[in-house]
């Protein structure tokens, strides 16, 4: 929604679209918090 909006957000704030959140995995944001995330937010 940010994007169609035009909304600003941080350079640090790395949005990753995937076509289902049915598919991301526990260990895909476990993943993500080791290389360095300070957190994950999962929405659909």
């Amino acid at each position: 929604m940010a994007g169609t909006i035009r909304a600003q957000y941080p350079a640090t704030l790395r949005p990753i679209r995937v076509n289902c959140t049915g598919r991301v995995t526990p260990n895909l944001m476990l993943r993500a918090i080791a290389r360095g995330a300070d957190g994950v937010v999962l929405a659909g």
